[in-house]
């Protein structure tokens, strides 16, 4: 059995634990009460958190030498990321085992490529144990993607203090999150769908020459998917798009409900397969820049919702401040927390690398 513990001390603890709890359970964490002011936290209850007063004592326990590396680089991560302003320092004790490749860090290589609209390219990729990612439950993955063409070299290494310690110099490699488009277990492939923006930025530039035989590291699925219920609502841009296509071609016949998809205009349509019940409604942006539209929001008021809510849930993937007006606006309608799975996958003006050093607030708030 591996052991490591930490102590920190947490000013505000109160305020940032919800969404630390929130993001374990995003990264199949699961999280359960204990007795008393302790929570258990993973699959097999390999983290024991203990809430004091302005402090936060964890202890991990598990069989498996890589996954111990795993799920302390998932926790001071996940604080560090959502409790930034404070900055916690993490120290851990106990047992060091040397820095080992993520555990669930797979290279998948590259078999096609298509273009399903003039700005979302597909791309299609193969590897082992593609059954990981045929989920509705975790949707999203973290890419490394080797700057140019190829397959890299050097991976990321998990260190023993919870940290990552990421290749340099030639070997630098870009990573981005994105949403797993489809599984085909049956012909051993996944998609991709990689919205090429104007910005240019690294993932985008290396989907835009990607080929067959170059190679990228998957981390992950992390990342809810949708609250299965009677009538589902979706709302999402270009980022949200290959979400809520996914969602909608894995709902039960007798769903019933809306998608709301903003894109630029007609010609960013994608064909989707939906229930008879789920109408989808095409919002166009006309020429406006990429989060500055607010037809998404303006869309979301003229929804006709069911007199029984608590038999509706919400998915919302899009730009940050129509995902804030989103968030309160199902609030206000009445949807509890439970009913509702939204992020913001972009802030206008931040790159991934921005939001990142400025943690979640820059995302969530």
């Amino acid at each position: 059995m591996f052991k490591t513990t930490t102590c920190i001390d947490f000013p505000c603890l109160d305020t940032y634990l919800p969404d630390i709890l929130d993001a374990l359970e995003a990264h199949q964490l699961p999280v359960r009460r204990g007795a008393l002011n302790q929570l258990i936290v993973g699959a097999e209850g390999e983290i024991a958190l203990t809430v004091r007063p302005e402090r936060l004592d964890i202890t991990i326990q598990c069989q498996d030498r890589l996954m111990l590396n795993r799920l302390r680089y998932a926790v001071t991560s996940l604080i560090d990321f959502n409790a930034r302003e404070v900055e916690p320092r993490i120290v851990w004790q106990g047992d060091t085992i040397g820095s080992t490749i993520p555990p669930d860090l797979q290279p998948l290589t590259v078999v096609a490529t298509e273009y399903v609209t003039p700005r979302m390219r597909r791309i299609w990729f193969t590897g082992d144990d593609l059954a990981r990612y045929d989920t509705l439950h975790q949707l999203h993955c973290r890419l490394l993607f080797r700057r140019g063409r190829g397959k890299p070299e050097v991976w990321p290494l998990m260190t023993d203090t919870g940290r990552i310690r990421w290749p340099e110099g030639a070997e630098k490699l870009d990573t981005r999150i994105y949403t797993v488009r489809s599984v085909d277990i049956g012909v051993g492939r996944l998609a991709v769908d990689f919205y090429l923006d104007d910005h240019g930025g690294p993932a985008t530039n290396w989907a835009r020459g990607a080929e067959p035989g170059d190679v990228v590291g998957f981390i992950g699925p992390a990342a809810q998917g949708p609250v299965i219920a009677q009538f589902q609502v979706f709302a999402g841009d270009e980022t949200g798009l290959p979400g809520i296509a996914r969602c909608l071609e894995a709902l039960g016949a007798n769903t019933r409900g809306v998608a709301l998809i903003e894109v630029n205009g007609v010609e960013d349509e994608v064909p989707i397969t939906a229930p008879p019940g789920v109408e989808i409604r095409w919002l166009y942006r006309r020429g406006a820049q990429p989060g500055t539209s607010r037809v998404l929001v303006e869309e979301f008021e003229r929804i006709c919702w069911p007199d029984n809510l608590e038999r509706c849930s919400f998915w919302c993937g899009c730009e940050y401040r129509a995902f804030r007006e989103l968030r309160q606006k199902a609030r206000d309608l009445g949807l509890r927390s439970g009913q509702m799975v939204v992020f913001a996958h972009w802030r206008a003006g931040m790159s991934e690398p921005d939001i990142a050093a400025a943690g979640s607030r820059a995302i969530r708030d």
